[in-house]
């Protein structure tokens, strides 16, 4: 989920030329989460600001609605009440948007692991 589609779509072509199924791009926060609600995806890359709801906004809604799905939030800024917000949230993990393309699929793919051990053996996400 990002407001600025450039960034998003370089995102998901990011995650499938390594091999990740992406199940769609969303421009903003209620978008992104009908998708979800449909795709179940194992981990969700939102911005920070979006119109209408913000990131933190939008990951309460999903850990509601969806408290297997992990979030990964980005933010241009490296701002604490911005990280407390995050994890206040609970909010996976939360990166500086510029971060090296390594960092962002391992954190992605160390919070998918986490989630599916979590679903496997029955202990849901907090």
């Amino acid at each position: 989920m990002d407001d600025d589609s450039a960034l998003a779509e370089e995102l998901a072509g990011l995650f499938t030329d390594v091999g990740y199924e992406v199940a769609g791009v969303a421009s903003g926060a209620e978008e992104g989460i009908e998708l979800v609600g449909s795709s179940q995806p194992d981990v969700v890359v939102m911005d920070f600001r979006m119109e209408g709801m913000n990131g933190t906004e939008a990951a309460e809604v999903l850990h509601r609605e969806h408290p297997n799905v992990g979030v990964v939030l980005l933010s241009a800024y490296a701002d604490e009440s911005i990280v407390q917000a995050a994890m206040a949230a609970k909010v996976a993990a939360y990166l500086v948007k510029g971060c090296p393309a390594v960092e962002l699929l391992s954190t992605v793919e160390n919070v998918a692991m986490q989630r599916r051990a979590a679903s496997r053996f029955g202990s849901g996400p907090s």
